[in-house]
C-alpha cells in the first residue's frame, strides 16, 4: 500500500484516517495473530504453516483487486495480514530447524534482509503495474505470486533435515503449547525482545507500507519516481546493513544492547533534522534521512536473536511469535496517530491537500511518544534479563 496510497486515496473517495485502516487492520489482524500462530508452529511446523499463509494472502490480494469500496479492501487487507501472520516467524522457526548458534544469527538476519527485495518489488514493478494496468490487474498479480509461492513452498521446503533427532513438533499437544507460551512470557529475555522489536521497527514500516509516496509526493513535492528510488534505496541499503547486524549478533552478542539504543537514536535524531528543517527539505536530505531510518528494519531482526538465547527450540514458534508482535502493535498504532493528527488539522473534505509539510510534522511528530515507551520497557527489561544472560 506505501506506492498504492495516493490511487487508494482516490478511487475510494477516502480521508487520510479512513485510508490509515487499509494498512492498520492489515497489521491488527497480523499482531493478533502472532501468538495463536506461534502456537500452532510450535505444534506443526513451519512448512504447513507457510503454506497456508501464502494461500490465504492470495485469497486477500484478489479481494483487494475487485474491492467495490473502502470497506472490502479493507476486508481484504485483513486477509494479507492474516495470511502474513503464518509467515515471518514460520520463517525464522525453520532457519532455526536446520541451524543453530552463530550460523542461526547469520542465516536470519540474511534470509529477512534478502525477504526485503519485496519492498523493492512493490516500489517499482508493482507501482509500475498500477499505473500502467490499472488497480485489479495489479492486484491480482500480486494473487498470482502468493500462489506461485505456495507452490515452491509444498514442492521444495521441509521444516528440518531428515536426519534430525529432535521431537516431532506434531507430539505436542495445544495445552502444551500453551503452557510453553505462558513460560515465555514471563521470561524478561522475552519480554526484551518483544521491547526490542517495538522500538526499532515500526518507523521503517509505518514509513514503507503507507506514508513514504504522500509524504515525499505531496508534501515535499518530489516525483513519483524519486519515491520509488527511495523506497528501493532502503531495500537496497538493508543488504549492507543487514550482514553488518549479523555479524555483530553472531561474534559480539554482548553488543547487541547497544546497537539497540544507537539504531533508536539515530532513527529520532533523522526525524528531528526532517521535521525542524524550514520550509521544504532537499532531496539530497529527504534521502539521506530515510536511509538511516530503514536500519530499523534490519536492526528488529536483533530481538529473534535475543529469544533465540532464552526459548529452547521447542518453545521458540510463541517466543517469537510474541516478540513480532511488539514491532506491528507499536506500527499500527504510529500510523494511525499519524494519519488522526493530519486529520485533525485539516477539513475532512480537503483531500490531498491535507497532505502538506506543516501536517506531516505534526503527524509525524507523534510517533516519538510510540519509541519513548518502547525503549523504556526495553531497558527495564534488560536489566531483569541480565541477571539470567549476558545481552
Amino acid at each position: 500500500m506505501g506506492v498504492a496510497t495516493l490511487t487508494a486515496t482516490e478511487r475510494f473517495e477516502t480521508n487520510a484516517q479512513q485510508l490509515a485502516t487499509l494498512a492498520v487492520f492489515q497489521l491488527v489482524v497480523y499482531a493478533a495473530m502472532q501468538i495463536p500462530v506461534g502456537i500452532l508452529l510450535d505444534r506443526y511446523g513451519a512448512k504447513l504453516l507457510l503454506s497456508i499463509g501464502a494461500g490465504i494472502m492470495a485469497i486477500g490480494q484478489l479481494t483487494v483487486a475487485f474491492a467495490p469500496s473502502l470497506e472490502y479492501a479493507v476486508l481484504g487487507r485483513m486477509l494479507v495480514g492474516l495470511g502474513d501472520s503464518f509467515t515471518f516467524i514460520s520463517m525464522i522457526r525453520m532457519i532455526n530447524g536446520w541451524y543453530s548458534g552463530a550460523k542461526a544469527s547469520k542465516m536470519q538476519q540474511y534470509v529477512a534482509t534478502i525477504g526485503q527485495t519485496g519492498q523493492f518489488f512493490s516500489a517499482v514493478p508493482f507501482w509500475f503495474m498500477l499505473e500502467s494496468l490499472g488497480w485489479q490487474p495489479a492486484f491480482s498479480i500480486m494473487a498470482a505470486a502468493s500462489l506461485l509461492a505456495l507452490l515452491l513452498l509444498i514442492a521444495f521446503t521441509s521444516n528440518e533435515p531428515t536426519s534430525a533427532k529432535h521431537i516431532s513438533a506434531q507430539t505436542i499437544s495445544l495445552r502444551k503449547a500453551i503452557d510453553q507460551l505462558v513460560q515465555n512470557v514471563r521470561n524478561p529475555g522475552i519480554r526484551m525482545a518483544f521491547w526490542t522489536h517495538f522500538s526499532t521497527q515500526p518507523t521503517t514500516t509505518s514509513i514503507a507500507l503507507l506514508w513514504a509516496v504522500p509524504y515525499l509526493v505531496t508534501a515535499e513535492g518530489m516525483s513519483h519516481e524519486f519515491a520509488a528510488l527511495t523506497l528501493t534505496l532502503m531495500v537496497v541499503f538493508g543488504f549492507v546493513t543487514g550482514p553488518i547486524i549479523a555479524e555483530i549478533c553472531a561474534r559480539a552478542p554482548q553488543y547487541r544492547a547497544r546497537l539497540v539504543y544507537s539504531v533508536v537514536a539515530l532513527t529520532v535524531a533523522s526525524w528531528l533534522v526532517l521535521l525542524l528543517v524550514p520550509g521544504k527539505a532537499s532531496s539530497g536530505l529527504l534521502l539521506a534521512c530515510f536511509l538511516l531510518i530503514s536500519i530499523g528494519g534490519p536492526a528488529s531482526m536483533v530481538a529473534f536473536d535475543f529469544s533465540k538465547d532464552f526459548a529452547p527450540k521447542e518453545r521458540l514458534g510463541s517466543a517469537n511469535g510474541f516478540a513480532n508482535v511488539g514491532g506491528f502493535l507499536a506500527t499500527f498504532v504510529m500510523m494511525y496517530l499519524t494519519g488522526l493528527v493530519i486529520d485533525l488539522l485539516h477539513d475532512p473534505a480537503s483531500g490531498l491537500d491535507r497532505y502538506n509539510v506543516d501536517s506531516f510534522r505534526w503527524g509525524f511528530a507523534a510517533q516519538f511518544l510510540v519509541i519513548a515507551v518502547g525503549i523504556t520497557f526495553f531497558t527495564i527489561e534488560k536489566r531483569k534479563a541480565t541477571q539470567i544472560h549476558r545481552v
